[in-house]
């Protein structure tokens, strides 16, 4: 085994029993793992070459997203939606796709040489938002609870929708593909999601209806039901993989139907922590393996200017006009919209599709171009959402009136 994934588990058992300390230095978890992964690389001196071009690391990822995407369908509380459904409906099947759309025809302004597919698979690596290394956000009371909400739902669902788009890109740039027609491609990818959307739906339907028998008529244990709802997502993957399905797609599927139907009418948050707990250890290695992939593109040398435009954009007029647009007309007041728009951090969903597109994608200018703009938009994201998300919380508490003196 790797020395480097040995050094790794050391860092991952040390974060993880400081958490608490961590946190009162005002510090993310996510980046202590990533200053982790740059050092350690640093100070081993290892290639990591042979690391990220392993299958068995591609594997993995894969099986990370897999978890991921089941997690964050089914951390949205008060129903699907968060009881914001007109919100998240702008904001998911508006905002998101015109995001989408604008970020291909700015990356196809900035980078013309460069295929169409692999700037779509770009846009996917950069547009999906993950509140992971903002958590604090979520618990910030300085932040209406509404704002919070709506950034909860959003950063869910928005990864999920994205895969199918990012698989069927990625189909179109790796070895395998044999010349087919776009048209053929994106036919092949829309059966192949429905293919995972109908696994995903019997598995998540089947794994909480079971769940519910068994825990109403007392056949199970505390222990059992958490171990047994872990392993459903890895279920609806394998399912979907056995039919020549999206895994990814089933697993998010079936995360939405073991939500909607396990809690209609009872919550059962408790079952979902070991899963929890699971994808919170696996977003530990991938940011432990992004601050190595840091250090080594830094090692490789800095990629065009376009790659910092195009990152620049992507983390703010991208994102934030299409959200101000979609939100014209809603009920939240303007410095709530103005909140949403600018709080869109980038985070564990944007490191796993870009290491799943290094490891897909058969052009190696291209595939490193792609890791290139992963890594400064997590790195831009962590720098740039800190400061706002602190600017935006002060100028609420700012707003809010001092209480009269008794």
């Amino acid at each position: 085994m790797s020395t480097f994934v040995v050094v790794g588990l050391c860092v991952g058992i040390v974060c993880a029993l400081g958490a608490r300390g961590i946190a009162r230095l005002g510090l993310a978890a996510p980046l202590v793992m990533v200053v982790a992964g740059i050092a350690v690389s640093s100070a081993m001196d290892e290639d990591l070459t042979d690391l990220l071009n392993a299958s068995a690391t591609e594997h993995v990822v894969e099986l990370i997203l897999a978890l991921l995407l089941f997690v964050d369908a089914t951390e949205v509380r008060k129903g699907l939606f968060g009881g914001e459904q007109t919100i998240a409906i702008r904001l998911l099947a508006g905002a998101l796709p015109l995001s989408l759309f604008v970020a291909i025809v700015v990356g196809s302004a900035l980078l013309p040489a460069t295929a169409v597919a692999t700037i779509v698979v770009i846009a996917c690596v950069v547009m999906p938002t993950d509140m992971a290394p903002a958590s604090t956000l979520l618990n910030d009371g300085r932040l209406p609870p509404r704002v919070r909400s709506v950034l909860n739902v959003e950063s869910g669902y928005n990864d999920g929708i994205v895969a199918p788009i990012f698989v069927v890109a990625l189909a179109l740039l790796g070895d395998d593909h044999t010349g087919e027609s776009v048209g053929t491609a994106i036919l092949h990818g829309l059966q192949s999601s429905l293919v995972a959307g109908l696994v995903g739906i019997a598995v998540g339907f089947g794994g909480a209806l079971a769940a519910r028998t068994l825990t109403d008529r007392a056949l199970t244990t505390t222990r059992g039901i958490r171990i047994g709802v872990a392993l459903i997502p890895l279920l609806a993957y394998a399912a979907a993989g056995v039919l020549f399905a999206n895994g990814f797609i089933a697993a998010f599927v079936c995360g939405i139907a073991y939500h909607a139907t396990r809690n209609a009418g009872v919550t059962a948050h408790s079952e979902l922590e070991l899963t929890e707990d699971l994808a919170t250890l696996s977003s530990m290695a991938m940011w432990f393996l992004f601050g190595a992939t840091v250090s080594y593109l830094a090692e490789i040398g800095l990629p065009g200017w376009e790659v910092f435009v195009f990152v620049a954009a992507a983390l703010t007029v991208l994102r934030i006009v299409p959200i101000r647009l979609f939100l014209l007309g809603s009920d939240l007041p303007t410095r709530d919209r103005r909140a949403i728009a600018l709080l869109g951090p980038r985070g564990t969903a944007s490191i796993v599709f870009g290491l799943l597109a290094w490891r897909g994608i058969s052009d190696l200018d291209d595939a490193s171009l792609v890791l290139y703009v992963m890594a400064a938009t997590v790195l831009g994201s962590i720098a740039f959402h800190g400061f706002a998300a602190n600017r935006t919380a002060a100028g609420y508490a700012r707003a809010i009136p001092p209480s009269p003196r008794s």
